[in-house]
């Protein structure tokens, strides 16, 4: 159950910061995108969830859930980086 809270939040970092305020083209060129962003952040949520469990015993229910949502904003800005580096996506 930990981890599926851990994939939850992961998924939900991808969007953060900014998604309010970014204006999108309708309809959206590649709508796939947002799948895969979602996919990788909560694989993201997962492996920060994992790696920093020995430091978050005490944390709490917020320590994780907080844990697992930037860890998920930062597989997905990294990836969306990298891509952009690329010329693949911009």
């Amino acid at each position: 159950m930990e981890m599926a809270f851990a994939a939850m939040m992961g998924w939900c970092g991808t969007k953060w910061p900014g998604w309010w305020r970014v204006p999108h083209p309708h309809p959206d060129p590649e709508p796939w995108w947002d799948l895969a962003y979602g996919v990788l952040g909560a694989i993201g949520g997962i492996a920060a969830h994992s790696v920093l469990q020995p430091v978050l015993v005490d944390g709490g229910f917020v320590a994780n859930a907080a844990t697992s949502f930037f860890g998920g904003t930062f597989v997905a800005t990294a990836v969306s980086s990298l891509l952009a580096l690329g010329g693949k996506r911009g």
